[in-house]
């Protein structure tokens, strides 16, 4: 169990936090809502959002579009995939989607 103090996930992607957050904005302020590296570049833009699930829904279509290549490679049926085929799966939607949510918040106007 970590503490406010300690970096776990990144708020905005759910990779591996550094020691770099965007709140304590206001004496109200628990969470320091840590980021990872690759959200730390796009930090301010993070700040600013003020609908950011409506980012994360649309990001879904890079975990998508990252998992296709192994659905084909590996076939459809998940019931007949290895563990090491579902983790590489699972991984590809997990990468996919926190990419396509950092270039959403980049390339997209607020929506």
């Amino acid at each position: 169990m970590t503490d406010n103090h300690d970096p776990a996930d990144c708020f905005f992607c759910g990779d591996r936090a550094i020691g770099i957050g965007i709140g304590f904005t206001t004496p109200r302020d628990k969470d320091p809502r840590w980021l990872c590296m690759s959200c730390v570049p796009l930090a301010e833009d993070i700040r600013r959002l003020r609908r950011p699930d409506a980012y994360k829904i649309k990001a879904r279509a890079g975990g998508m579009d990252a998992a296709a290549p192994l659905v084909e490679q590996f076939g459809s049926d998940l019931a007949e995939w290895d563990e090491s085929q579902v983790l590489l799966f699972v991984g590809a939607i997990w990468d996919g989607c926190s990419a396509r949510l950092r270039e959403l918040v980049r390339t997209e106007a607020p929506f």
